[in-house]
């Protein structure tokens, strides 16, 4: 297996993680030697050292000099807030096969947050999408859309909806999508949807509520989802804006 010369590095970590994901690799379990990794990927043994301190730097796996390399915990989901990236691809980064399963698509009345976002009446009723996004048929995230109906119009059949929903969208209106705002908190699980993450009632979760917007700042969608914290993290990278002191 050749790897393309300026992306060996990455292309390492991917092969890794992909290997303890689809060997369902545990704690504590070992890792091939560094030379049949090595020769199995046609890398050098420094390339692949790189890729090893940078696995090990982010915990994924452990190194004890003389018996062998191991894994310190399975590949943790990341989803960066910094840039949009879809579902599939973060969770394909890591090594996992993406899956979405929907569980209803219904027109109901909008609840009161939901009104607001959309400045639509309380009598209202738009279309709501409930589904779920698995990793290796683990659910990791529980999703409510909610689609303003003027949006709703647009869509000519909501029939192969794959999961993409960014994707439809553009594909659907003539204004481009603009940028998606996000609220996170930590929550509770709530009994309904602790069924359809697999998790006990109670479980600590990571709450996100997202609204999509077009060019000329009109609300498209807004989602509300409920993140398995236990294997997707939420990054971001913060400038720090330094004063300019003039003497």
């Amino acid at each position: 297996m050749a790897i393309i010369t300026d992306t060996r590095l990455n292309q390492v970590k991917v092969y890794m993680l992909k290997y303890i994901s689809q060997n369902q690799l545990k704690r504590n379990d070992q890792l091939p030697s560094e030379a049949a990794i090595a020769k199995k990927l046609g890398v050098s043994r420094n390339t692949l050292r790189e890729a090893y301190v940078s696995l090990e730097n982010e915990g994924v796996i452990l190194r004890r000099h003389g018996i062998g390399t191991f894994v310190a915990h399975t590949p943790r989901i990341q989803d960066s807030l910094n840039e949009f990236s879809p579902f599939a691809q973060i969770i394909q980064d890591v090594g996992y096969k993406p899956n979405f399963q929907t569980l209803s698509m219904v027109i109901e009345t909008a609840s009161t947050d939901v009104c607001d976002v959309f400045s639509i009446p309380a009598t209202e009723k738009l279309r709501c999408i409930k589904r779920i996004v698995l990793a290796d048929k683990q659910p990791v995230i529980y999703v409510d859309d909610y689609i303003a109906p003027a949006i709703d119009s647009s869509v000519k059949s909501w029939d192969g909806f794959d999961g993409n929903l960014v994707q439809l969208l553009s594909d659907s209106i003539e204004t481009p999508l603009h940028q998606i705002q996000s609220f996170i908190r930590a929550a509770a699980l709530s009994p309904r949807i602790s069924e359809y993450l697999e998790l006990p009632e109670g479980s600590p979760v990571l709450s996100v509520r997202s609204t999509i917007f077009t060019n000329d700042n009109q609300p498209v969608t807004y989602s509300k989802m409920y993140f398995n914290s236990d294997i997707i993290e939420l990054n971001i990278v913060r400038l720090i804006r330094t004063k300019t002191t003039n003497y």
